[in-house]
């Protein structure tokens, strides 16, 4: 494996946007905590077995860390603490940094993608150091999402350290055994991109890796960082501050281990199960005349939205839809590039 972070400089024509790749299990090791990690075939099978095999090997003190801190993704957000940081590059070194980082520097950093709905850091500091008025206003402020956990991170942050990096050094040991192998797929999945990075805008490249998530340029955001991932497969796990956006993309099949021939690649597997389902069809079938939000997608098929949600999720993990940002909301497109390919891709499984 390399000894420093890939990065490469796409600026082009001027442009402000920078793009960087950045190639450290460091990522991995924390995103292998998530509650989505293994949660799909997409994984596959022997590493699923040996996530799960691994946890339960785990103390319950351990375990009960990862349920509360990481499946519940409020402790994901410390890779954050890795992007300015290029010698932390193995899951050892990820968890010396968290240690070595004081309370109010890790509190503050998994609050980070709070920051660009309303700078919300100097309450966060203020919380983190014991204003209890500062705790009040952000009791106020903080989305909906996982609130009640992520004020309670805050009124204690030396015990959510402290429990932090016990379930970090617990699982260090577990994912130290296959860390080598996960490397080698990381960077398997950077060379295989060589063709990407010299053929496409900064826009298109970020859509492509990332499997249709679309990216608008935002005030004040200078560079994104592209990292692949092994067990983000096949969702993107993203991390942000001030200036960067950080986007945890999955890995190609290609990128893989080889399978034996007769096993079909994942993303066919992937996008025969998303075109099997009507429901599915149907909002393919939308997509096709116009671009549209969940709100509307719903409204138009008379269905809840965690059910469209839901549906369109199977469709962005076979490539099928593109989700573009726009302020606050999401809404979402046909990839038709990706209908063009699905036919090739069959074709030469079965006849080569």
């Amino acid at each position: 494996m390399p000894q420093r972070a890939i990065v490469r400089d796409l600026t082009r024509g001027g442009a402000s946007l920078r793009i960087d790749w950045d190639v450290r299990t460091a990522y991995d090791f924390v995103f292998s905590l998530s509650g989505d990690a293994g949660a799909t075939d997409d994984l596959p099978a022997p590493d699923r077995e040996w996530l799960t095999t691994s946890r339960k090997a785990l103390h319950p003190d351990a375990q009960a860390g990862i349920a509360a801190l990481f499946e519940s993704e409020l402790a994901i957000h410390a890779g954050v603490l890795v992007v300015d940081q290029p010698d932390v590059r193995t899951s050892a070194d990820f968890v010396e940094l968290v240690a070595a980082t004081p309370p109010v520097d890790l509190i503050t950093a998994l609050f980070a993608d709070d920051y660009h709905e309303g700078d919300l850091s100097p309450l966060v500091t203020a919380a983190v150091r014991g204003d209890e008025e500062a705790m009040r206003t952000l009791e106020a402020k903080l989305p909906e999402w996982n609130k009640e956990g992520r004020l309670e991170i805050l009124g204690n942050p030396k015990l959510a350290k402290d429990r932090i990096v016990m379930v970090l050094r617990a699982w260090q040991g577990k994912f130290a055994e296959i860390e080598p192998r996960v490397a080698d797929i990381l960077v398997r999945d950077y060379d295989g991109r060589a063709a990407d990075r010299e053929r496409l805008s900064p826009s298109d490249l970020i859509e492509t890796t990332t499997g249709g998530l679309r990216y608008l340029p935002e005030a004040g955001i200078s560079r994104v960082i592209l990292g692949p991932s092994y067990f983000s497969r096949p969702y993107n796990f993203l991390m942000s501050s001030r200036d960067w956006r950080f986007f945890g993309y999955p890995v190609a099949d290609s990128a893989l281990d080889p399978a034996g021939e007769l096993n079909p690649p994942p993303s066919i597997v992937r996008l025969h199960r998303a075109l099997g389902d009507g429901t599915r069809l149907r909002i393919l079938k939308l997509l096709a005349s116009r671009d549209l939000y969940l709100t509307e997608i719903a409204q138009e098929l008379d269905l809840s939205k965690p059910t469209i949600k839901h549906h369109l999720s199977q469709l962005r993990a076979a490539g099928l839809v593109t989700i573009t940002e726009s302020g606050t909301v999401l809404y979402y497109s046909l990839r038709r590039n990706r209908l063009d390919d699905a036919a090739a891709e069959i074709k030469r499984f079965l006849v080569g």
